[in-house]
């Protein structure tokens, strides 16, 4: 259930990540990060939650407005982590 609820919030911060990009949903998109960032620091023994972590450097750079190929990389690992853990 827990695996299940992670999955579809990583869906959801992929998903404001995009949404940055056309200006839209801030505070979502902040309250993303910081979930990330307690996430990454909660499992911080596994490779996933390090490259979690550096999602979260490039959220905060996606929320200051800068977007590069790197943000859309983020978005489609937030996208596949999420549905991957739905099955």
């Amino acid at each position: 259930m827990l695996i299940l609820l992670l999955g579809i919030l990583d869906i959801l911060a992929g998903i404001s990540l995009l949404l940055l990009k056309f200006s839209m949903g801030y505070t979502i998109a902040a309250f993303f990060t910081i979930y990330l960032l307690v996430k990454g620091v909660a499992f911080i023994t596994n490779w996933t939650s390090w490259v979690d972590l550096t999602v979260v450097a490039i959220f905060i750079l996606a929320l200051f407005g800068n977007f590069n190929l790197l943000t859309y990389v983020a978005v489609v690992w937030l996208l596949q982590k999420g549905i991957f853990s739905l099955f």
